[in-house]
């Protein structure tokens, strides 16, 4: 799986240890700002891809890599990305992330938190 280090740049990162990565890091949602609405695992211990993978196959490539949760929850923006036809099954994994993420509040003072699970530190 390529993993992006910005400005056009990728790195090839093994299947097994992305695996390891994604078991070990835990996300702690503060302001919403340094966590991917659609890629990263931060709903339920899971991606929005994991959780509905119907709904996500309506969000563009490139909306997916940029949306962060504080620009996804505000006025619900989210709902705009998905993008083609709507049928019961992705009506109802709408209505799962609908239910999962309608009334959450951001901490705007705090800054999301990326924890590593295997160590006590978290570091």
């Amino acid at each position: 799986m390529p993993l992006g280090l910005g400005l056009g740049c990728q790195i090839h990162v093994p299947k097994n240890a992305q695996a390891l990565f994604n078991i070990a890091l835990k996300t702690i949602i503060g302001n919403g700002m340094s966590t991917n609405f659609w890629a990263d695992r931060w709903l339920q211990g899971k991606t929005v891809a994991e959780l509905v993978s119907n709904l996500f196959q309506l969000i563009p490539k490139r909306t997916v890599k940029r949306r962060t949760i504080a620009q996804a929850l505000n006025n619900s923006s989210w709902v705009a990305d998905i993008k083609g036809a709507l049928s019961v099954q992705v009506l109802t994994q709408y209505l799962l992330i609908w239910d999962l993420v309608d009334g959450m509040t951001l901490q705007h003072e705090v800054a999301d938190q990326h924890r590593w699970k295997l160590t006590n530190s978290g570091s």
